[in-house]
This record gives C-alpha cells, sequence and structure tokens, in this order.
C-alpha cells in the first residue's frame, strides 16, 4: 500500500506540473489505464474485493463477462453477484483431469472430487434460479496438463472485443478473499489492438473447453464419494 500510495502521489505532482504537459501525453490521448490491485485481507487491504464486487455489481444487462479459475470456489458474496447480476457470465474452470491435484496420493487425491461437488451445486442454484441462459459453467479439457489459469475478460453491450480485463493471482475463492495475498492488475482498454489480443487470449482458452450440463455429472469420473460431500462444507473456506 505504501508503493500504490507512493505512485499516486507522484502521479497527482506530475499532472500538475509542466513535465506532465511538455513530456506526457495530452488530454484525450490516453487508450488504457493500468489499476494495481492488492488483497490481504487479515491486514485489512481489499482493494482486490472491492474492485471486483464493484465490477459485478455493475456489469450491466446485455454485457459479458468471461471468468476463468483453476480452483473453482467462489465466495458467497461473489456467488450472490454472479447469481443476481443482469450480465451473462461464462466461467471457465478445472474438469477434474486437469485438476492440479489429479492423482495425488492420500487425502489430496480426493480435492478434485470435492471441486466437482461445489462446482454440481453452482450449477444446481443457477438450475433453481432459471438462469441456465445467462450462467454458464465450462470445464477445461487438454491431455497431459493442468489447468491453473485465472482471469477476467469484461464485454460491454454490443462489442465483440473486451474493454476491460483483470491480470493477477486470485481464484475468486475464499481463501484468495480472505486469507492470502493476492496481487492483479486492472487493465482498461480502448486500444482496438490491444482489446484483440485480450480476446485471442480468452479464446484460446474456451476453445478446449466443453459447457457443463446435467449429462456432466452422470459421468462415471464425475462421482464423488459420500465422505468428500461431507467434508467439503467443513475445508472449502481453505482453499
Amino acid at each position: 500500500m505504501e508503493v500504490v500510495n507512493t505512485a499516486r502521489v507522484r502521479q497527482r505532482l506530475l499532472n500538475g506540473s509542466e513535465f506532465s504537459e511538455d513530456e506526457g501525453m495530452s488530454e484525450g490521448e490516453e487508450d488504457t489505464w493500468v489499476f494495481p490491485l492488492v488483497q490481504m485481507k487479515p491486514l485489512g487491504i481489499q482493494v482486490d474485493e472491492q474492485v471486483t464486487q464493484r465490477l459485478l455489481t455493475d456489469a450491466g444487462p446485455d454485457s459479458t463477462v468471461f471468468l476463468t479459475s483453476g480452483y473453482f470456489n467462489l465466495t458467497r458474496a461473489y456467488m450472490r453477484l454472479v447469481l443476481g447480476a443482469g450480465a451473462s457470465y461464462r466461467i471457465l474452470t478445472a474438469s477434474p483431469e486437469v485438476n492440479g491435484f489429479f492423482g495425488a496420493q492420500g487425502v489430496a487425491g480426493a480435492i478434485p472430487a470435492a471441486y466437482i461437488h461445489i462446482a454440481r451445486q453452482f450449477y444446481n442454484q443457477v438450475c433453481r434460479l432459471g438462469q441456465q441462459e445467462r450462467v454458464h459453467l465450462h470445464e477445461y479439457h487438454r491431455s497431459q496438463w493442468t489447468f491453473h489459469a485465472k482471469g477476467l475478460w469484461y464485454y460491454l453491450q454490443g462489442q465483440d472485443r473486451p474493454c476491460l480485463t483483470l491480470i493477477g493471482s486470485p481464484n475468486f475463492g475464499y481463501r484468495s478473499v480472505h486469507r492470502d495475498l493476492e496481487a492483479q492488475i486492472a487493465i482498461v482498454t480502448e486500444n482496438e489492438e490491444l482489446q484483440s489480443q485480450l480476446q485471442e487470449e480468452q479464446e484460446m482458452l474456451y476453445q478446449r473447453s466443453t459447457e457443463v450440463s446435467d449429462s456432466t455429472f452422470e459421468q462415471p469420473d464425475r462421482h464423488v464419494k459420500l465422505w468428500v460431500k461431507l467434508v467439503t462444507p467443513l475445508i472449502k473456506n481453505f482453499f
């Protein structure tokens, strides 16, 4: 926060000096803005959480949000905003075979099953609320790879390229918000070339995905043992 505050003061000083007029861009030339976001809730730093909540809150009808998380475990606040907002959502998460804990020994080997259980609970809630046309859940597939992509792309109504993206470490889950130190940047741009590059990155991920449906959870590899279902609510706040 000291770094962020120092940069803010420096920027204000430059904006009021002749240097900014002579050396910097003149007013109206800027087409891209970069905002640093930091999260460390135990120390009272909630910048990333506040910006993410504001973004999910203000995402208007007919806009589209692409959100990826290697470990899909939305906080209650984020889930409430996703399910209650007007924007369309395309959420991409790991299929069991590309989960980082797939094939792990001991109790850790059950972690992919816990994420299956969490994803199914979310999908069932989407269906109960009749939001299937607005909120879509996707799974990433790629043989011999693990999926740990994190990010968000925001498309305004009627636009075919994103104008905003989040790049950084948060998974949008409880641990990211409440326990860990997280850092990311928000990029807001009107630059069409940069928007196209952001779109290519997003499309590259989603091209290797399939959309989740009722039949997804009927597959044999999606069976979740009873003890995993019982334990998951107790430990989900730790991952």
